[in-house]
């Protein structure tokens, strides 16, 4: 009797057990079935999505313990009648600093240059303004961009534009030195107060291997040289707008780092050295064996020059 119950009870824990585990695979190859079918769809816009950003290695940005490089570099000026003569003025107006470009807007000169005074960081844009042709400045302060993402904006070329707004043409060094070497491109940003700049769309001119860009407005054609590492040479590219340029050709070889002064008919070009080159076409120059060299420092490179209201030119340039 007991034998009989136990057996009975034995079997309707099994068929119990049957049950209860086929339910459960169902439910599981169910569930399998779903993620397998979720998993192949395309992920929506929705505020929960998440994006995993690799952590930026700050190291390379250990600027005062750097043997070299723009943190031992200062910026000074020069003084000329002519474009071709120019007298040192052996002052440092700014120091941690590197590749100045300078334009005067309303009597005022903006100076923009590199600023790697901060240890830790990419390096920033730098801005020290001026009211009276130089001879005082304002503290330096850094200016703001939007809509620039993980671009670090170095070699600034200020253009006035003719609505009194500000366009700062760069160089993203960010590209240029990551690990998978591509064309370098030059970008630019605009602005109506010389501080706070807003990206601008596309990219303004594309070569492997430029650098340290510069513009001018010529009449309707607008002219944008840079430096070409190879070949230590000036690349020359024209626009009808000043934001799509078509590459021109070499312009000069044997400098580089350019910006270009046109007085009357004659451009006149800088590169680091200093040295000093011309042309009657803008297109291709030649040198006329003059040159500036600091006297407060052992480099004298990246040459900005203009032209105050009584005729007299400046030239910012970097030194260390």
């Amino acid at each position: 009797m007991e034998l009989n119950e136990i057996h009975t009870e034995h079997e309707h824990a099994s068929t119990s057990l049957k049950v209860v585990l086929s339910i459960f695979a169902i439910v599981l190859i169910g569930a399998l079935a779903y993620f397998v079918w979720n998993a192949g769809q395309t992920p929506d816009n929705s505020t929960e999505a998440t994006t995993v950003t690799k952590p930026k290695n700050t190291a390379q940005y250990n600027w005062s313990t750097s043997a070299q490089g723009p943190y031992k570099d200062k910026i000074s000026f020069a003084t000329s009648k002519d474009l071709l003569i120019w007298t040192d003025q052996k002052t440092i107006l700014a120091s941690h600093v590197s590749v100045p470009g300078a334009i005067i807007k309303d009597g005022t000169i903006y100076l923009y240059f590199v600023d790697v005074n901060a240890d830790g960081v990419a390096e920033k844009l730098g801005l020290m303004t001026s009211k009276d042709n130089g001879l005082t400045w304002t503290e330096k302060t850094n200016v703001k961009f939007t809509g620039i993402g993980d671009k670090v904006p170095v070699d600034p070329a200020p253009f006035l534009m003719e609505d009194g707004t500000i366009r700062i043409y760069y160089f993203d060094i960010n590209e240029g030195r990551s690990d998978t070497k591509s064309t370098n491109k030059i970008y630019s940003a605009i602005s109506t107060d010389g501080t706070n700049f807003t990206q601008e769309e596309g990219v303004r001119f594309a070569k492997n291997d430029i650098f340290d860009p510069f513009v001018l407005k010529d009449g309707s054609i607008w002219r944008l040289y840079a430096g070409l590492a190879q070949g230590n040479s000036v690349v020359s590219a024209t626009s009808t707008d000043g934001l799509t340029f078509t590459e021109e050709g070499t312009a000069f070889t044997g400098g580089s780092v350019p910006f270009v002064q046109k007085e009357g008919d004659t451009y006149y070009l800088y590169t680091a050295g200093i040295n000093i080159a011309t042309s009657t076409n803008g297109s291709k120059f030649t040198a006329t064996g003059k040159s500036f060299l600091s006297t407060v420092g052992k480099v004298t490179a990246d040459p900005s020059v203009l032209k105050l209201a009584d005729g007299t030119y400046l030239m910012f340039y970097k030194t260390n």
